[in-house]
């Protein structure tokens, strides 16, 4: 088998080699190779012709096409209004687009009043039987809203509308008015006097007679006085119920008004006599500010915020007296 292959290779070579000389005898001939030189030459220059044109041709700017014809999508109709079309002035005026001349102004629609949950809630409530008694009211701008000094068992503590109250049950505190204050009691509204008779009230003096001239105190100069009727301010707005360990008071009327309330000493019985009070002395007004009407307790409340002093006025074993105490340091 090589042998062969080795055979017909050798024959194919043989054969090419015999086609390839006379082509190769040729060539060497100095005018065949003149020939094909020239044949080469014009080859190459019709290649270059053809590539230059080329060139130029990429160069020049193309022509544009031409446009085609706008199209119109909606006409403009020149055509006339129909005569049915015409403005009819008399229809526009039976429209009364401004109102009609002469007609009497149209009344605005009542807008609807929102009625106060809190409102009527004091119609047919009853008198509580729970062992609370109030002893001030902090009257407030809106209906039915305020505190309520509410004293249980010998403590008292000042609370604000719907407040729950220390009493058995759900008890919560649901209107403030001027003389009395609602609970609500699991569904049911029962009422709490302000002026209540106390034992302080039963024991109170005849109405005294009008003197000349009432008595003056003065607790201004001391300054262990004016610092603790400073102490007591303090704890008046930020612990109202500490009060009742100085003084216990207690709302005093006499033919149904109120003329003031009386105090008494709380557990610190030392404190109360520095400050000047003895036990059953009436205050009826501080500052100037009567104390025969609950309305100007809210004014009391407010103007003791900013005050230098007060002063007391008193009514003392049918006497009247004036009770002065600074409540700022006169060095400051």
């Amino acid at each position: 088998m090589p042998a062969q292959w080795h055979s017909s290779t050798s024959e194919l070579t043989a054969r090419a080699t015999a086609l390839a000389e006379p082509v190769l005898h040729s060539l060497s001939q100095p005018a065949q190779v003149r020939r094909l030189r020239l044949l080469l030459v014009a080859l190459f220059t019709l290649w270059g012709v053809l590539a230059l044109v080329r060139m130029v041709w990429a160069l020049l700017p193309a022509a544009a096409p031409a446009a085609a014809p706008a199209q119109v999508i909606n006409p403009v109709s020149n055509s006339a209004p129909a005569a049915s079309r015409e403005l009819d002035i008399e229809r526009m005026r039976g429209w009364h687009l401004f109102g009609e001349a002469g007609a009497a102004p149209v009344a605005p629609a009542p807008q609807p009043v929102v009625s106060n949950a809190r409102d009527g809630i004091e119609e047919g409530a009853r008198e509580t039987r729970l062992a609370l008694k109030l002893r001030g009211i902090v009257a407030s701008t809106a209906d039915g809203l305020g505190h309520a000094i509410i004293e249980h068992r010998a403590q008292q503590a000042v609370y604000a509308v719907e407040d729950k109250l220390p009493a058995p049950g759900r008890v919560t505190l649901a209107k403030v008015m001027p003389r009395q204050v609602i609970l609500d009691n699991g569904g049911t509204y029962e009422r709490l006097e302000l002026y209540e008779e106390s034992e302080l009230g039963a024991l109170a003096p005849p109405a005294p007679t009008p003197a000349d001239q009432a008595e003056a105190l003065d607790r201004r100069g001391e300054p262990e006085i004016t610092e603790l009727a400073s102490d007591y301010r303090s704890r008046l707005y930020q612990n109202p119920q500490s009060l009742a360990e100085v003084v216990n008071i207690s709302a005093v009327r006499r033919d149904g008004a109120l003329v003031g309330y009386r105090v008494a000493p709380g557990k610190d019985r030392e404190q109360f006599d520095q400050l000047g009070f003895r036990p059953g002395d009436l205050v009826t007004s501080v500052n100037g500010i009567s104390l025969d009407s609950p309305a100007n307790t809210m004014k009391l409340y407010n103007a003791m915020r900013s005050a230098g002093e007060v002063v007391f006025e008193l009514e003392r074993e049918q006497q009247p007296l004036t009770l002065s105490v600074s409540l700022e340091d006169s060095g400051q």
